[in-house]
């Protein structure tokens, strides 16, 4: 039986893995159907494409894409984009811009506190590690000794008035599908951590476009929370998908992690091409 983790991250934007790690880590836990999903980025889904893969193993290019919807950041896994979209690339590398711009304001706002802290160290002197994970804003602070641990960071930006905002979702998904793209809520639980996304929420996502929710992820590892997400997908005519939102060796969230085979997803349209856009003769990645 197939297994699948259709969500995970590498050093291009939070994890800790190149592509090439990640790929051996894969295969030594027997998973055969994957995608990349760095954050507003798809350098590593583009290097992926590039590598020899098992003739065994499937992958699916993807990204997750940031939207501000009632005034919380949200995330949409993206499927089989089209990287030659001229509107799919402005939105990323938007997304991406915003969040740098949002890292250097808070950035600042803290050199008036601290003497080892500016932004011209930090353009000119500081060299990150990108096996450390997280990202470079993060990993400053970590390293000048300003903060301890990543929720002291958190700490530290929730106290501020700097404000970091996307796109609305109708906007994004619009973009994504004119892409090509198939769209999912990523980890709707996520949002939700004490309980489900309510039934009435669920639909305001599919009135605006998504093509399925992501009802396997670390957060949702209840069996009524999955069921609750399938059924929902099933009465409404989504897809259903799944992962393990692995950032490497940062965070705990180990991948292939909820265990996730074939048979439990609803993913058809995503298995008729293979990431090299070669088509598939089945919908089972055989």
């Amino acid at each position: 039986m197939k297994k699948a983790d259709l969500h995970m991250h590498t050093w291009s934007s939070d994890g800790t893995w190149s592509p090439s790690v990640l790929l051996e880590r894969l295969k030594a836990k027997k998973i055969d159907i994957f995608s990349i999903t760095d954050h507003d980025s798809i350098e590593s889904s583009e290097t992926m494409k590039t590598l020899i893969i098992d003739e065994n193993l499937f992958f699916i290019p993807g990204v997750e894409v940031s939207t501000t919807f009632k005034g919380r950041e949200y995330h949409l896994t993206a499927y089989h984009y089209n990287n030659e979209n001229k509107d799919f690339n402005d939105l990323i590398c938007q997304n991406d811009e915003w969040r740098l711009q949002y890292n250097y304001e808070f950035i600042d706002l803290k050199s008036s506190l601290y003497d080892v802290v500016s932004l011209d160290d930090y353009f000119n002197h500081y060299q990150e590690d990108p096996t450390k994970g997280g990202w470079k804003s993060l990993n400053y602070f970590l390293d000048k000794g300003i903060y301890n641990t990543m929720y002291d960071y958190f700490s530290a930006l929730a106290e501020t008035q700097l404000q970091l905002t996307f796109k609305n979702p109708e906007e994004v998904i619009e973009i994504l599908k004119k892409s090509g793209a198939f769209i999912f809520l990523a980890h709707p639980s996520y949002y939700y951590q004490t309980s489900v996304m309510p039934d009435f929420e669920l639909k305001q996502w599919m009135s605006m476009g998504v093509d399925g929710l992501e009802c396997y992820t670390p957060y949702a590892f209840k069996n009524d929370q999955i069921a609750y997400y399938k059924n929902f997908c099933i009465s409404n005519n989504l897809m259903i998908s799944g992962g393990s939102d692995c950032h490497g060796d940062f965070l705990n969230r180990p991948l292939g992690y909820p265990e996730i085979d074939i048979e439990d997803l609803d993913i058809g349209p995503l298995l008729e091409f293979r990431g090299n856009g070669t088509k598939t003769s089945a919908t089972t990645a055989d």
